[in-house]
């Protein structure tokens, strides 16, 4: 059995509470949780991980920035390659948020009602419920518009997302998102 599992995030440090929140709800085997500013270092991280812990399981978990497909999965394997010449990583390893990790919180439209309250604009989130197809700016621009008349104000990712990540139902973005789910797919078959 490995020593640990280490799940290296693309992102803030402020989202730290809010992204154990979410994967503690699923599974309990204590996961490492470690965030890095940005995909680069977020790979340069994953990276260290590996080889300085090698006996556990290191994930990479990065916002796709656009539709999940192999040319993402080839270009992290390229930006892996440039830290670890030669190091091979399975693809069980490498996982997105697709597109951004804000599509998740579509997928679980009660936790944005109840955290934003009066003047939620839900109407103003895009319609799809296949939350990995809505692109990016549509994410964030329609988060923006929905948050905008509420008493917390428009979305903002350091002051909301790390309580909209630890409340969120991870049955349903599970159902909503294939990428999460293989994620915790991933997790649950360690």
């Amino acid at each position: 059995m490995p020593a640990e599992v280490r799940i290296h995030i693309e992102g803030d440090a402020k989202l730290l509470p809010g992204f154990r929140r979410f994967f503690d709800s699923l599974y309990q085997a204590g996961i490492q949780v470690k965030l890095s500013t940005g995909g680069a270092n977020a790979v340069e991280d994953f990276v260290s991980g590996v080889r300085k812990f090698p006996d556990a399981i290191n994930i990479l978990l990065i916002d796709a920035d656009g539709p999940h497909s192999p040319a993402t999965v080839q270009e992290v394997r390229r930006r892996i390659n440039r830290y670890a010449p030669g190091v091979q990583i399975a693809n069980d390893r490498l996982h997105f948020m697709v597109q951004v990790m804000e599509s998740w919180f579509l997928a679980d439209r009660a936790t944005l009602r109840n955290y934003y309250g009066p003047g939620f604009a839900e109407n103003r989130l895009p319609a799809n419920r296949q939350v990995e197809q809505i692109l990016k700016d549509d994410v964030i621009n329609g988060l923006a518009a929905a948050t905008r008349d509420t008493g917390k104000g428009r979305y903002h990712k350091t002051h909301h997302a790390p309580d909209l990540l630890a409340s969120l139902n991870p049955a349903q973005v599970r159902a909503a998102a294939p990428a999460c789910a293989s994620l915790f797919t991933a997790l649950e078959g360690l």
